[in-house]
């Protein structure tokens, strides 16, 4: 009898165990509609909903566990557009962590990627650097990867997808590079592209590029703004003093650097990137494509 009984109690205790296993596993999960891996893709300028460029290709068909969001902005640069560089930029930035915070809100275990193109790019960039530098209110171990492709922030020192470069950006690099994010950060630069890849000499093109940078600046950024602009100055009077910026700032050598502008914009190779090959068979698009899929 004492065995019978023991046996019941056995029984009835592994049931009781059972049914909590059964009423408590779902909350443990993800909440229903989540995603395991949520894209936020952010086409360059003047790019629309309709047409996210090359980032379509990127995204198409990543598999049932992804989710993709293109990033809606203003997509412009010149004053007689919606907004300058700088702040279509920011609001790029801004909009993708509004997306990525409202994500991570609903659903805590989702992981976010970003992929951006040209401005894009540059947005996609300062976003990890934000999150990566804690500077945003988003955890670095939430960004699982970071694919920058023509990004006019692209430093020497990013993780590089495709053969060697000897410049950097036309923007300058981001001087706080992406912090915790940064081994998950990938950017491919075709070598004629000057958005992403500008002669560390051509000083002209540079200046250029950061008065893009920081048109409608962001008050919180302004010590940023400062480094970068003393970053450039420094290196042009370590290699030669005051009068090298004299000649940088020449006629001659400015028709130089827009004579080289232009015969990169006759080129294509800004909007080379589906037949850029970064790997033997592998292009720019393709590699972007793969390394997103594999992130789920």
């Amino acid at each position: 009898m004492r065995l019978r009984a023991l046996m019941i109690w056995l029984t009835t205790a592994v049931s009781a165990i059972g049914a909590t296993v059964a009423i408590t596993a779902p909350a443990a999960g993800a909440p229903q509609g989540c995603p395991k891996l949520y894209v936020l893709a952010i086409p360059g300028t003047w790019a629309d909903g309709t047409n996210p460029g090359i980032l379509g290709d990127v995204t198409a068909g990543l598999g049932a566990e992804i989710a993709v969001q293109f990033v809606g902005y203003d997509a412009t640069a010149f004053p007689w557009e919606k907004a300058v560089y700088g702040k279509s930029k920011a609001q790029a930035v801004a909009n993708t962590t509004g997306l990525a915070r409202t994500m991570l809100n609903r659903c805590p275990r989702t992981r976010i990627a970003v992929v951006g193109y040209s401005q894009g790019a540059d947005a996609a960039g300062d976003f990890a650097s934000e999150v990566g530098t804690g500077r945003a209110a988003i955890r670095p171990s939430a960004v699982a990867g970071v694919v920058l492709i023509s990004d006019p922030r692209r430093s020497a020192r990013d993780n590089l997808v495709g053969p060697p470069l000897r410049g950097e950006g036309s923007g300058g690099p981001r001087l706080d590079g992406m912090g915790w994010v940064s081994p998950r950060a990938f950017t491919i630069c075709e070598p004629g592209d000057l958005y992403c890849n500008v002669p560390q000499d051509y000083f002209l093109t540079r200046i250029v590029g950061y008065l893009a940078e920081t048109s409608d600046p962001t008050p919180s950024q302004i010590g940023q703004y400062q480094a970068e602009a003393g970053a450039i100055i420094t290196e042009l009077l370590t290699l030669g003093g005051p009068g090298k910026i004299v000649e940088e700032l020449s006629n001659a050598r400015a028709r130089e650097q827009i004579t080289s502008f232009n015969r990169f914009l006759q080129s294509g190779a800004h909007s080379n990137y589906a037949t850029f090959q970064v790997r033997p068979g592998v292009t720019a698009v393709q590699w972007a494509h793969n390394h997103l899929a594999r992130l789920a």
